[in-house]
């Protein structure tokens, strides 16, 4: 019998799932815009530990409750690089990308996984995407605001397209600003 309980987390950050994604951003954005992933953990997601300003740390298990870790759980090579806030949100959109979710329905239907329910039709996959897409462009204005040239919102729509084509919000923006004084 092969259960969820039984298999570890593989250590690539590329295959967390977006419910887990979005629990750690919440975390993040209460305690402290760094986090840290342990090798410690189950298939759903690893424990992990969100870091403030001020280096304090608190940890996490895999379902977002309260730990204290081992003492080696953070150390040697046991746990990943220290992700921002920002690194958190673009694994998220990556996720949460048509390109991404298309590839993953291929391959599960290749595997003869997908059911009639498991796949939403229509657009409710790319509404989710350009929705996800909409609050990264906006969590970037609003915490970037007082660097960023004052027309830069007249290529909101450039951005947007760059960021629907798998561009993180920081590098959209960077190229918008290119943009804003080529002209």
């Amino acid at each position: 019998m092969n259960t969820k309980r039984s298999k570890r987390w593989n250590g690539d950050v590329k295959n967390l799932t977006a419910d887990y994604l979005k629990n750690v951003i919440e975390k993040m954005q209460a305690y402290g815009a760094s986090a840290q992933f342990s090798k410690n953990g189950t298939v759903e997601g690893p424990n992990y530990q969100v870091i403030n300003e001020s280096g304090k740390k608190m940890a996490f298990d895999s379902s977002n409750l309260l730990i204290q870790p081992d003492d080696n759980e953070f150390l040697g090579t046991t746990f990943s690089p220290i992700y921002s806030l920002e690194q958190v949100q673009d694994l998220l959109a990556k996720i949460n990308s048509p390109v991404v979710k298309v590839a993953a329905t291929r391959a599960r239907r290749a595997a003869g996984t997908v059911g009639s329910t498991s796949t939403p039709r229509g657009g409710s996959a790319l509404a989710k995407a350009k929705e996800a897409i909409a609050i990264q462009k906006y969590e970037y204005y609003k915490t970037h605001r007082a660097t960023l040239p004052s027309d830069i919102r007249e290529h909101s729509e450039e951005i947007t397209r760059m960021m629907e084509k798998g561009m993180s919000a920081e590098d959209a923006f960077a190229e918008a600003i290119k943009l804003c004084f080529d002209h």
